[in-house]
């Protein structure tokens, strides 16, 4: 089992470390042990998100480069939330939020990922909140983190939220 931890570390951290001059913080160097990483974000009052990316993915590397890149939402999400990564393609073992192990590609398919990016919010008991598709602007990025801390899912859609909360920006 320490080898296979040993093995996911180094393939989270050659993909995060590879991006030149970028920096995530809110990246989790994960063994993609979810149940665990559910756990502690829990404790740390943060929310847990997913990432599922490929290698190769020119909107992966755009959400990198220029959503990821903001001051604003380095902030807002280094503070409220917990990032890990799975490859749509990967061979690496994964254990769910119910305990179950397959591999990060058994583990997209299961969540009906055959594109990336795609990003999975849940609860803090591992229940989907949110699923959103493909390159997010920041301003829409950090719209999305505060309908999910301040518990906005819990009364009404995002598309709701997302109007009102642009509104108000605009006016």
């Amino acid at each position: 089992m320490l080898k296979k931890g040993l093995a996911v570390f180094m393939v989270v951290f050659v993909f995060v470390f590879s991006l030149p001059n970028v920096e995530v913080p809110f990246v989790k160097l994960s063994f993609l042990n979810l149940k665990e990483d559910l756990q502690e974000a829990k404790e740390e009052g943060k929310y847990l998100f997913i990432m599922f990316h490929q290698e190769g993915c020119p909107f992966c590397d755009k959400m990198y480069r220029i959503t990821f890149q903001d001051p604003k939402v380095k902030e807002y999400f280094t503070k409220h939330f917990y990032m890990v990564l799975i490859d749509i393609k990967g061979a690496n073992p994964v254990i769910d939020f119910d305990g179950k192990e397959m591999t990060e590609k058994e583990f997209a398919h299961k969540h009906r990922v055959r594109a990336t990016p795609v990003f999975l919010f849940v609860d803090h008991e591992g229940k989907q909140i949110l699923k959103m598709v493909g390159y997010i602007p920041p301003k829409d990025w950090l719209l999305i983190g505060r309908y999910i801390v301040e518990g906005h899912y819990e009364k009404e859609s995002l598309y709701k939220f997302l109007r009102r909360e642009r509104k108000k920006l605009k006016g």
